[in-house]
């Protein structure tokens, strides 16, 4: 392994530490096909793009070069069979890895598959050691009651323009702890276990008065999955709102591309 490859692998880290993925996967092009850290930071690059397939394609990559034992492979395994919503297979390949080797990252991957099973407790105490292990690196994790996120969640409705506290008015929203594979037609339509919300129905653009069978234009907000990714109840509060106007931008008649163009990614 050569110097200049060595600084190609901490230069595409440091890119996906930056949330720039593509450029990271364009620096690892640069590298050998036969050097296994190469195929683990592009299947992480991949499953942040939702490139599914190709990210399955690197964690083999890695599974070949490594060996199906070693720690990365296992690793890229348990990744890439959650995104592909195989929980079952997920979770054996991490519960092989050791939590004192990997630390705090290991630690959330098992507290997500605890909240996917229905149990909130679990979860809730893997990330209490989580961020015991990295205190400074990450919060202390967010366990609201249900009534407690309902009224956040209308304070942030309350936050919004107009025109979409008038769609928030108009449509059903439920609030789940986790999303299910069914609910969200995974792994088909590609949405992952982390997912914070989704819109199910017809938009108001499409709606008339033909279209009286179709189920209620409704918002889903996963709160297990929105506490997971706030610091505080603050944060928390922006989150919402930040899904919700994506949402109810879907629910306005705008795709992905549109609510991205209007800044609701």
């Amino acid at each position: 392994m050569s110097r200049r490859e060595d600084e190609l692998i901490d230069r595409a880290f440091e890119l996906q530490g930056q949330g720039e993925f593509e450029e990271s996967l364009e620096i690892l092009e640069e590298l050998p096909d036969d050097r296994g850290d190469r195929w683990v930071l592009a299947c992480e690059a991949l499953l942040e793009l939702g490139r599914i397939e190709e990210a399955d394609e690197a964690r083999a990559r890695v599974r070949e070069l490594a060996g199906p034992d070693d720690p990365n492979a296992l690793w890229v395994e348990g990744k890439v069979r959650l995104a592909e919503w195989r929980l079952d297979e997920a979770r054996a390949a991490l519960e092989r890895l050791d939590i004192e080797d990997e630390g705090p990252p290991l630690l959330e991957e098992l507290a997500l598959l605890a909240d996917l099973d229905g149990d909130a407790d679990r979860a809730h105490a893997l990330l209490v050691r989580a961020h015991r292990l990295d205190s400074e690196g990450r919060a202390k994790p967010l366990r609201l009651s249900s009534e407690e996120f309902e009224v956040i969640v209308r304070s942030a409705a309350g936050e919004l323009p107009p025109h979409f506290q008038a769609a928030f008015e108009q449509v059903a929203v439920v609030i789940d702890p986790m999303p299910t594979a069914e609910l969200v037609g995974a792994p088909e339509s590609g949405h992952a276990p982390d997912l914070l919300g989704l819109c199910l129905g017809l938009p108001f653009s499409e709606r008339d008065s033909g279209t009286s069978g179709e189920m209620p234009l409704t918002i889903f907000l996963f709160q297990r999955n929105l506490e997971r990714i706030a610091r505080d109840r603050a944060e928390l509060e922006e989150e919402i709102r930040v899904t919700l106007y994506h949402e109810l931008g879907h629910a306005l008649g705008f795709d992905e591309e549109g609510v991205d163009e209007m800044g609701l990614g």
